[in-house]
């Protein structure tokens, strides 16, 4: 009798590790997306994975997420906004890096045109399309001004942290191993 009672609980775990397995990665009962190049995952719950990198990307940038343009501040205020509201299930969602943040640019690549302008984004097309071609990175200039890149072109901008035309931020974490 004890054997048929393991036997059932063995069973009932192994059928839920074959699910498991055969749903990791879907949302919803949605297959997970890849880039054309397989080098980014669209994890379906507004995240793209970086499989060159190892860092996750919210899949829109701030203008897309809530429609309007923000400043230096007002990206770190964004992105502690994340944090708290836990999107994605994360809590530990940042400003990138300016290093970080190029490697999103891609020449080859066109996402689409910044919406209201005729900057074209060069970064892959699995991303929101019409967002901002000019985004915020962490890093700043003195106590006025604050580093953040360009994507028609994949340099680096040097701008005071109060402007905000054009401008938002991609939030960035590391995938937990």
């Amino acid at each position: 009798m004890k054997t048929d009672k393991y036997r059932g609980i063995f069973f009932g775990a192994l059928a839920l590790i074959i699910i498991a397995v055969f749903t990791a990665g879907q949302v919803s009962g949605e297959p997970v997306k890849y880039s054309e190049d397989k080098r980014f995952i669209d994890n379906g719950d507004g995240t793209i994975n970086d499989t060159k990198t190892g860092f996750m990307w919210t899949k829109q940038d701030s203008y897309q997420y809530k429609g309007h343009w923000l400043n230096w501040f007002e990206a770190e205020d964004y992105i502690e906004e994340l944090n708290q509201e836990r999107f994605a299930d994360y809590l530990d969602w940042r400003l990138p890096t300016i290093k970080e943040l190029t490697t999103l640019y891609e020449e080859e690549k066109l996402n689409s045109q910044q919406l209201g302008s005729e900057m074209k984004m060069h970064m892959d097309p699995i991303f929101a399309k019409e967002g901002s071609g000019t985004l915020w990175t962490s890093e700043t200039n003195g106590s006025y001004n604050a580093f953040g890149v360009v994507f028609n072109h994949g340099q680096r901008f040097n701008s005071s942290k109060r402007k905000k035309a054009r401008r938002a931020v991609r939030a960035i974490r590391f995938i937990n191993p």
